[in-house]
């Protein structure tokens, strides 16, 4: 395969990255692995996906893994899964290997070291990812209904990134007693967390977030959290995301029949995202509470959604929820709420 693309391709290597910055749009070109040549305009890699604008078929998500070689004279931010940066205009010297062309320096690294591009004339939106999902249930038998709404919008740039996430469930079950009584009971649960993210170089961020919660479950009216923390990137590849975190929170928080309090915490975060499993999308994060307060206190939090594509970013899922608190300060509260739904939703990336 390299005999038949290398020749030809290097030619249009230095034709094209010899091309100002301000190239013409459909300059780009992608080789695929089976040799078919495909022209347009690079958009970014994320997530093992090349959005690539092509003049037929408009953006099109190809995958990481089927291309061989990759050309643009237009310049980019090119993300190593080490987390190094590299400036510069795109080529290929061989198959999979990726030549990153700056004003004083070239590059050469293996595609499989390539964690993300990104342009760097592109706007806010070239560098946001995110979800929206919907799940329901209605239950004739014990006249059951309930609905979740939960969505995730991502912004990275280069040294700064936030990240807002918020989730809805509200049920009803309407009960007849054998006196012909009827009873509606209603619960409700509600987050929402802003998180604002400083990417200090490397593998290393710190990152600074507020979140709010409420839980009928749990009897808890609300609770306010002001995080700060620093975070690890363990892995990062086309296909994956590993980290974990550690930090101090400080939690304002009422419960049903008592005061407001407020306190310290010990927080440790362990998290992942998996976007290239077949066709699956897996995020699962899980988060520790520790304090001092009430003879030693411990809250777990686990937030998971496993989703299927199934036709232009449309997917179907399962949404996780798990809370646990050993000691709420509520003594009618319970110490463990959770809520497993299966979602529609759409995606993007």
């Amino acid at each position: 395969m390299a005999g038949s693309i290398v020749p030809w391709a290097a030619v249009l290597v230095g034709g094209l990255l010899a091309t100002s910055p301000g190239h013409a749009q459909d300059s780009d070109l992608v080789i695929l692995r089976s040799g078919n040549p495909v022209v347009g305009e690079v958009k970014s890699m994320r997530r093992g996906s090349l959005q690539f604008d092509t003049p037929e078929m408009d953006v099109v998500s190809i995958d990481w893994n089927d291309i061989a070689i990759l050309i643009s004279p237009n310049f980019f931010e090119v993300t190593l899964v080490s987390g190094q940066q590299l400036f510069g205009g795109l080529g290929s010297a061989d198959t999979a290997m990726l030549v990153i062309v700056g004003v004083s320096r070239s590059d050469t690294v293996p595609f499989r070291d390539v964690a993300s591009i990104a342009e760097i004339e592109r706007g806010f939106w070239g560098r946001t990812n995110g979800f929206i999902d919907l799940g329901s249930n209605l239950a004739r038998a014990n006249s059951l209904a309930s609905i979740l709404v939960s969505g995730r919008f991502n912004y990275r740039g280069t040294r700064w990134g936030f990240d807002v996430t918020g989730e809805s469930y509200w049920q009803k079950q309407t009960s007849v007693s054998s006196a012909g009584d009827t009873t509606t009971q209603r619960t409700s649960r509600n987050s929402a967390a802003l998180t604002v993210n400083r990417y200090l170089g490397g593998r290393w961020g710190i990152s600074w977030s507020v979140q709010t919660e409420q839980n009928e479950e749990l009897d808890l009216d609300l609770r306010m959290l002001g995080t700060l923390r620093g975070d690890l990137q363990i892995m990062r590849t086309q296909e994956l995301e590993f980290y974990v975190g550690a930090g101090g929170t400080i939690n304002r928080e009422r419960f049903v029949g008592t005061e407001g309090t407020t306190s310290g915490e010990i927080l440790v975060v362990t998290g992942f995202d998996a976007f290239d499993v077949g066709d699956l999308d897996i995020y699962a994060e899980l988060t520790n509470y520790a304090s001092a307060a009430d003879g030693g206190r411990f809250r777990l939090n686990f937030d998971g959604r496993i989703a299927w594509e199934i036709f232009n970013d449309f997917t179907i899922g399962i949404n996780i929820t798990e809370r646990l608190d050993t000691r709420p300060p509520s003594a009618t509260a319970e110490k463990r709420d959770f809520q497993y739904s299966l979602t529609i939703g759409w995606s993007w990336s």
